[in-house]
């Protein structure tokens, strides 16, 4: 992977203590002034790292659980804000930092410019700005490559809102590089990349979602593309990419608080699945975040994504 990066990439495996000026700092142990092999020294971490990407200093939030067996290489969880929500705050909603823990895989948390992400035609400020955030993860990627040994038959994308749409660009344009999506809240915001190949992608939705619209995304973007672009659109046209058979889903398993629909039979081994949620607003998570109140705690909305991720391998 070809990186971007400046020469004075910020990377732990050189520095005695982490403590950057102009960007966040971690409240974990920092990595003593020791001879331990770096395995060992990045055990339980919790640690940020920034680099200069395209004249912009960028910056993520890496966890390594102690669960973790360094001895083999780990999966990687990459779970993206929405528009103006920061890592930190991600991180407290979305949990997946006990999804880590308690599976033994790594989680990464980046953070947007402007708490931001260009995903596509929608209202940001990364958007706007038409920067490259997909060339940021990737080059991301290989740095957490270069300090740890990833699977990378097992990178994981998910998210919230402008968070869960880079996560949909990024399977689209970049396939190759994850074993599968599974996101919250919004759409994949453009059309099929040449180079896509299938990979399995579930989106999480409420049904009283007031901001990304569960039948449309024309709230705020009055425009005839976000009409014609809501839950079941996005679920038919990752099911169209995807080359799955069949008009409709051919799996439905209703439960009391929610429905997964399901295209089971698709291009390489893939899957497509909505997971519509009957209660929630734009906030599918259980725990309440400002004004949306989530879905108090009667859906695991992260145990759900990660449960069908995790199913998926690059190789399987």
């Amino acid at each position: 992977m070809e990186s971007r990066a400046y020469p004075f990439i910020l990377s732990l495996l050189l520095l005695s203590s982490f403590m950057l000026s102009g960007c966040l700092s971690s409240e974990g142990s920092n990595i003593s002034d020791s001879n331990i092999e770096p395995e060992e020294e990045f055990q339980g971490m919790d640690y940020f790292e920034c680099m200069i990407f395209e004249e912009l200093e960028r910056c993520w939030n890496v966890f390594v659980p102690s669960t973790v067996n360094l001895t083999d290489d780990v999966p990687l969880i990459i779970d993206l804000h929405g528009n103006t929500v920061t890592m930190q705050n991600q991180r407290i909603l979305s949990e997946f930092d006990e999804i880590a823990e308690e599976n033994g895989v790594m989680a990464v948390w980046p953070q947007g410019h402007d708490n931001s992400w260009n995903a596509g035609y929608c209202c940001s400020t990364a958007g706007q700005m038409g920067l490259n955030d997909t060339g940021f993860i990737l080059d991301m990627i290989g740095i957490i490559a270069l300090n740890h040994s990833i699977d990378e038959d097992r990178i994981y994308l998910t998210g919230w809102s402008n968070g869960c749409a880079l996560s949909q660009k990024l399977a689209n344009e970049h396939s190759h590089h994850f074993a599968a999506v599974a996101c919250m809240s919004y759409y994949l915001l453009e059309d099929q990349h040449p180079n896509y190949f299938p990979i399995p992608i579930m989106e999480i939705h409420g049904l009283l979602d007031q901001i990304i619209l569960y039948s449309n995304d024309a709230i705020h973007l009055p425009n005839l593309e976000a009409q014609e672009h809501g839950a079941i659109q996005n679920l038919l046209m990752w099911s169209d990419m995807n080359d799955c058979q069949g008009n409709l889903p051919n799996s439905n398993i209703p439960s009391t608080f929610y429905s997964v629909q399901s295209f089971t039979d698709c291009e390489n081994g893939s899957e497509v699945s909505l997971v519509t949620l009957y209660a929630a607003d734009h906030n599918p998570y259980e725990e309440s975040f400002g004004v949306f109140t989530g879905n108090g705690g009667t859906v695991d909305t992260n145990g759900i994504a990660w449960d069908f991720m995790s199913q998926f391998s690059k190789t399987t």
